[in-house]
């Protein structure tokens, strides 16, 4: 007659413990949703910090240290050259595209009031956005703004993104060591190893996404400059910044541009609509083959639907995280289901 082992009672105990520690997990995960994604963010800028440092190590032959201060250094010359170049042209656009969007959108309204049809559509997805009927795009501000932080809430948390950054990229072993203490030992390599391929993923998707910001936001600024629209270095920014929220954000990016367009006159409005098609066309058909050959190349399916997933469950910093997080997601996945589980070795890992 076979023999019934019956567990032990320090083993389920422990078992209750480990998985009352994991839901207090997903809970404090679940409440500190913005934090963590401040922590991600984070952990993406030092991410291209250590990259940016690693190819000055190569070629100036630096120490670690010497060439993460480098790193730093020429990021902080960057940007503070383009603020000092541009920074004041940009603020007064920024500040003249708020004044004359709603200006423009009226103008935009009263053009097509004359047809039932477009009418109606604009009315109803005026409505999904503002949840009223009313003409005036005030609301939809407004309803935008309940998910934007308070200005001098923004900066503190990006000030406090950069220190981290920073933190991060000085010392990143000794928070990965930290972190894998979470996990069993027997898995800790392994994780170790996942971490290690994520930050390769994520360097290389860093590195092709701002070589297409750069080119979205010269191209679009110059060819909004030549139509004579009006803000066009703001509205050329905004184009490059809408690609860290694939296949969205560029088309609302280029809903404002249309619409001051619309201002000028209906020809200037078809150029500009040509003009977010054709370099749309280039920088998808022509830069970004090149891009993902050392970059992350990812089904647009699951980045369209993984940006709606993330704008629904985390908010704006959600939909803005979407794609690099996907990226991780998507390397922990073939490591450890599809390599692990299901015993397939020669799936590629994304970034690889």
């Amino acid at each position: 007659m076979p023999q019934t082992t019956v567990p032990d009672k320090a083993t389920f105990t422990g078992r209750v413990v480990v998985v009352a520690f994991a839901v207090i997990l997903v809970l404090l995960a679940v409440s500190l949703r913005h934090v963590l994604l401040l922590v991600f963010g984070a952990v993406l800028i030092a991410v291209g910090l250590r990259g940016l440092a690693g190819i000055l190590q190569r070629l100036a032959r630096l120490s670690k240290g010497a060439s993460l201060a480098a790193a730093c250094l020429i990021v902080v010359l960057v940007l503070g050259g383009i603020v000092w170049l541009l920074g004041a042209q940009i603020a007064a656009q920024v500040s003249q595209l708020t004044e004359t969007l709603p200006a423009a959108w009226s103008d935009f309204r009263e053009r097509i009031s004359q047809n039932e049809f477009a009418s109606t559509v604009v009315d109803e997805l005026q409505s999904a956005f503002t949840g009223t009927n009313g003409s005036q795009i005030g609301a939809y501000a407004s309803r935008i703004g309940a998910f934007t932080m308070s200005a001098a809430g923004a900066t503190l948390e990006f000030f406090l993104v950069i220190v981290g950054a920073i933190f991060f990229a000085v010392s990143p072993n000794s928070y990965v060591d930290g972190a894998l203490m979470l996990a069993p030992k027997e898995q800790r390599e392994d994780i170790r190893k996942a971490l290690g391929a994520s930050a390769n993923a994520l360097r290389r998707w860093l590195l092709g996404t701002l070589f297409s910001v750069a080119f979205l936001a010269v191209t679009v600024s110059i060819g909004l400059w030549a139509l004579d629209v009006p803000a066009f270095l703001a509205l050329g920014l905004l184009c490059g910044l809408a690609q860290f929220v694939p296949l969205i954000g560029p088309i609302l990016a280029a809903a404002p541009a249309v619409l001051l367009a619309l201002t000028v006159g209906p020809e200037t409005a078809i150029w500009v609509v040509l003009l977010y098609f054709i370099t749309s066309q280039i920088e998808a058909n022509l830069l970004m083959p090149m891009i993902q050959q050392k970059a992350v190349s990812m089904p647009p399916a699951l980045l369209l639907f993984g940006v709606i997933a993330g704008a629904l469950l985390l908010g704006p910093l959600g939909a803005l995280f979407a794609t690099p997080l996907i990226v991780v997601i998507s390397v922990f996945v073939v490591i450890f289901y599809v390599r692990g589980v299901l015993g397939d070795d020669e799936a590629k890992i994304p970034g690889a």
